[in-house]
């Protein structure tokens, strides 16, 4: 199955289709919840109408919303060219994380967060060489501080830009003043709105959104399909660590800036009120382009094993868990 997606062709995308409705067909038969709370930022404000959208139309946006997540990803991998060649396995390996766990399937401020999230790394990979790089440091702080005004838990999309801004441009200071403040215009606008509208109320407290998390026990079959999806991150790790001296110095820097995303997306659900399990959404962004790579860069039968196992777990979860 998954030599199907190694190329980019038309028959990939096919397949790609049938798979995402093959996984996600279960929100389809039992329609997704609009799962948003005011802890998780503005979007809790901008997705109200879709509390009271159609239980039918509902269940096709939210498919629809996974399979543009996917090609999303997919172009940007291919634009960067951190694969050998173009191919369609970070979209595959997106669809499988997506539908790993039942909690997945609701509609939540994760999900719409995800578009953020995919285009914050393009452009910060893309710094390199970019023709005006100004406007483009500043348009990649701004798209980070709205990200976190509307989703709370993207903060660490903050920390991420910084780290690709020192990583992949030389320093310059004026580059710095202009991403500072691309990040804080979106908070200062609102502020000022808030203000004079007399809505300062809507700003959380800093104890409503920070705190110490005890995530509860997990069933087994949620820690079970956790350790399959860490084994097939850890194993794409390890599969781009031995290709990187066949790489540009380019493509390097922007695995770097994926593994950061992956490294600091995770802690968020221990810090923040409400943020488990959608934010792990979040973290399958980084977490589908290594388990991608791996997918396209290995011609043995351990692809073909993972995707079999977490598309397992994935129906599982879905279909015969009691949870």
């Amino acid at each position: 199955m998954v030599s199907f997606f190694k190329d980019k062709s038309a028959v990939a995308v096919f397949w790609l289709v049938l798979v995402c409705f093959g996984l996600h067909v279960h929100s389809l038969v039992n329609p997704p919840q609009v799962s948003i709370s005011p802890a998780d930022g503005f979007f809790y404000y901008v997705l109200q109408p879709l509390r009271n959208a159609d239980t039918y139309f509902a269940s096709l946006f939210y498919v629809f919303i996974i399979f543009v997540l996917a090609l999303q990803l997919n172009f940007v991998l291919n634009s960067l060219h951190m694969f050998p060649r173009q191919s369609f396995t970070p979209a595959l390996a997106f669809v499988l994380f997506s539908a790993l766990l039942p909690s997945f399937n609701d509609i939540s401020s994760a999900l719409f967060t995800c578009n953020f999230v995919i285009w914050i790394l393009y452009q910060a990979c893309k710094l390199y060489a970019v023709p005006n790089a100004k406007t483009s440091i500043f348009n990649l702080g701004l798209l980070a501080g709205l990200s976190v005004v509307l989703y709370y838990p993207s903060l660490p999309l903050i920390v991420i830009v910084i780290f690709a801004l020192a990583s992949i441009r030389p320093f310059r200071l004026n580059e710095w003043f202009v991403l500072f403040f691309g990040i804080i215009t979106p908070a200062y606008f609102l502020v000022i709105y808030l203000f004079l509208t007399d809505k300062l109320s809507l700003l959380p407290q800093s104890r409503e959104v920070f705190n110490l998390v005890k995530l509860p026990l997990q069933p087994f079959f949620i820690i079970g399909s956790l350790i399959v999806a860490g084994l097939a991150i850890i194993w794409g790790i390890f599969s781009v660590k031995n290709s990187r001296s066949n790489v540009l110095i380019q493509v390097r820097k922007s695995w770097s800036v994926f593994l950061v995303s992956l490294l600091l997306f995770i802690p968020i659900i221990f810090f923040m009120n409400g943020t488990y399990p959608s934010v792990l959404l979040l973290v399958a962004i980084p977490a589908a382009c290594y388990t991608g790579f791996a997918f396209a860069g290995n011609r043995n039968l351990v692809p073909v094993v993972f995707f079999w196992i977490l598309a397992g777990l994935a129906v599982y979860n879905n279909w015969f868990a009691n949870y």
